[in-house]
């Protein structure tokens, strides 16, 4: 008798890479991934040296975080599957080379790319860099893959703020996002930077700019690769299953006051809370 659900029966045996998997949605994705779908084969991810602290470390460190309370408690076998290496979306091919790219290409069935620098006001070098290379960079890296079956971009659905009503589409631009890698790569900072306020129009900031433009990216790949995009709106309240885990890794990561701040400056994009603590949201 087969008990798992389809969800569960399409990651069976499946080996899934990921991209910033040491932010906040990463963590939450791998710690979902790793408890749900417990007939997966492998997850890849790559982290860089932080700190003085190698990959290995960081990866062993975030395992202690109260996210992954309930794999420690309930299933610590599938920690096992985890594989890191040592990467940065900001280097060609991930800053993946010799048996690390070898592995990653030959065995990968999904992606996500969720590494994003979330700097609202950011300024727009490293952006560009970050959202809309480093997309590209995983895409020239997706392409290679032997057993692709899909591409996950994880953008967001406040890229598109000039749509008064957003449909699942991807919405055309002036800009190219070609053109603005192009001019990033050899325009000093100090001009870029002047130019940037007449640049992002009608965008608030240079995160949800370049996250547009990484859109219009991976729709150039709609016909070759099997690309999905994904916009979540900001993320709320977690009700059903561990709540207070990602509370707790919340705070743990950017500090309780840090969270106040980041609500009164209208800049908290994830604020989970345990079920017993709901509030209105405006």
């Amino acid at each position: 008798m087969n008990d798992l659900s389809p969800v569960q029966e399409y990651y069976k045996d499946k080996t899934i890479f990921i991209t910033g998997a040491s932010g906040f949605m990463g963590k939450v994705l791998l710690e979902k991934l790793l408890y749900s779908c417990h007939s997966l084969k492998e997850v890849i991810i790559i982290c860089r040296p932080k700190r003085g602290k190698t990959p290995e470390t960081r990866l062993e460190e975030m395992f202690k975080l109260p996210i992954f309370q309930r794999i420690r408690d309930e299933r610590p076998h599938m920690l096992k599957k985890v594989t890191i290496y040592q990467g940065d979306v900001t280097y060609d091919l991930l800053g993946l080379s010799g048996d690390s790219l070898k592995h990653v290409v030959e065995n990968t069935n999904i992606v996500f790319h969720m590494a994003a620098t979330l700097k609202l006001e950011g300024n727009l070098r490293d952006a560009i860099d970050m959202n809309l290379m480093g997309t590209q960079r995983a895409l020239n890296v997706a392409k290679e893959m032997k057993q692709l079956e899909a591409f996950v971009h994880l953008s967001t659905a406040f890229c598109n703020c000039d749509q008064e009503v957003m449909y699942e589409k991807v919405y055309d631009f002036p800009h190219k996002p070609e053109d603005l890698m192009r001019l990033a790569e050899w325009m000093d900072v100090k001009t870029l930077d002047a130019i940037t306020p007449d640049l992002l129009k009608p965008h608030p900031n240079t995160y949800t700019y370049s996250k547009r433009l990484a859109e219009l990216l991976v729709r150039d790949h709609y016909e070759t690769m099997p690309v999905i995009i994904a916009r979540p709106s900001i993320a709320e309240l977690y009700t059903r299953t561990n709540d207070h885990a990602y509370s707790k890794a919340y705070a743990f990561a950017f500090g309780y006051a840090h969270i106040f701040l980041a609500a009164a400056a209208a800049a908290a994009a994830t604020v989970p809370s345990p079920a017993a603590d709901l509030r209105d949201q405006d």
